[in-house]
């Protein structure tokens, strides 16, 4: 079974499940680990994202540090993913 797992994630510790069209724009389905600070800065800028329509489907597992599974264009995703974070967790 774990190696059904391990097929799941990438190396750069979240997960693609593929690629969604919507528009112009390839949305694609990422899990964020965010930053062990209390506020989560990656969080809240998530949610930023969200009020604008730029992120879709954020699920937060909850987790020390959050997990934050989203829907988004790969420009977004990348600058979540380069945002720095304490806990060094990615």
């Amino acid at each position: 079974m774990s190696f059904a797992l391990a097929g799941c994630a990438n190396g750069s510790g979240h997960q693609d499940s593929g690629q969604e069209d919507h528009g112009d724009v390839a949305m694609e389905r990422v899990m964020i680990v965010g930053s062990a600070e209390t506020p989560d800065p990656v969080l809240a800028r998530v949610r930023e994202l969200e009020a604008r329509g730029l992120v879709k489907d954020v699920v937060v597992r909850e987790s020390f540090p959050v997990q934050i599974e989203l829907r988004a264009a790969r420009a977004v995703i990348d600058e979540l993913e380069a945002m720095p974070r304490k806990g060094g967790l990615r």
